[in-house]
């Protein structure tokens, strides 16, 4: 049988999802793999939605909102933006294709448009094949989830406009290329963090122990716990010798 996409699709209440509704009573054709969330405003689409649909294994995910300048409230899309742009990184990152996330504008008027907007990305994510048939992509999209759920990255996206347009509390402003790898540089070390949180969470480890099963130094693999073990994440249970043995932290902690 040939491969038939599993889509979902995240439409804004105001335009894309009106788009959908005209597009239905007009009649007008499109594949019917798409499964649509509705949601107030493309803005609201949390990134971990995303690639919690790819962990339960849909083969793509569309975000449609308003057309930028049309947004009901007011910057949502251009909110939107920042967090696909973001997202398509991560994806990136973990080895999960960013050409399954498909982010448009269509209005309320838009019929047609909507139609062809999904049939073009149906037949891209035909092209791609089923997610299944990358290896660990479960792994890779709870990976993927748990790096766009920090608060430090969620910061980052949120704060685009103003350190790019305001500047810092120093009134520096950085730009674009500065921007970027500075995210880059955070979207790494959380995701080295959620691959030491997924090494401890069943059994305590020592640094020496959890070095060797990611074929990391020492000194990387200390560093990150450090850092971790101060915000919270994961905490010393007991020792073996003079060393410490990690575990995820059993109170407060999010790894």
């Amino acid at each position: 049988m040939p491969f038939e996409p599993r889509i979902l699709g995240f439409l804004c209440n105001w335009c894309s999802y009106a788009g959908a509704d005209l597009a239905g009573v007009s009649r007008v054709q499109y594949p019917p793999n798409i499964r649509v969330i509705r949601v107030m405003c493309s803005g609201r689409v949390d990134p971990a939605f995303i690639f919690k649909a790819f962990e339960l294994g849909m083969d793509g995910v569309a975000v449609l909102g308003c057309h930028i300048g049309d947004c009901h409230y007011q910057t949502g899309n251009l909110q939107a933006e920042k967090k696909i742009e973001m997202v398509r990184r991560v994806l990136e990152e973990v080895g999960l294709q960013p050409e399954r996330l498909h982010l448009d504008w269509v209005s309320a008027a838009e019929g047609q448009r909507f139609g062809e907007v999904i049939t073009d990305f149906t037949n891209k994510i035909k092209e791609l094949g089923p997610i299944s048939a990358i290896e660990d992509y479960q792994k890779k999209a709870h990976l993927g989830e748990g790096v766009v759920g920090t608060d430090r990255i969620r910061w980052l996206v949120g704060k685009k406009y103003e350190l790019l347009e305001k500047g810092n509390v120093y009134g520096e402003k950085l730009d674009e290329t500065e921007y970027n790898e500075i995210v880059l540089r955070n979207i790494d070390a959380e995701m080295t963090k959620e691959i030491i949180c997924s090494v401890i969470e069943k059994e305590p480890l020592m640094v020496k122990d959890i070095s060797e099963k990611l074929s990391w130094p020492k000194q990387k693999v200390f560093a990150f716990l450090t850092e971790m073990e101060n915000d919270g994440r994961v905490e010393q249970v007991d020792f073996q010798g003079d060393s410490p043995r990690y575990r995820v932290a059993s109170q407060g902690g999010e790894c």
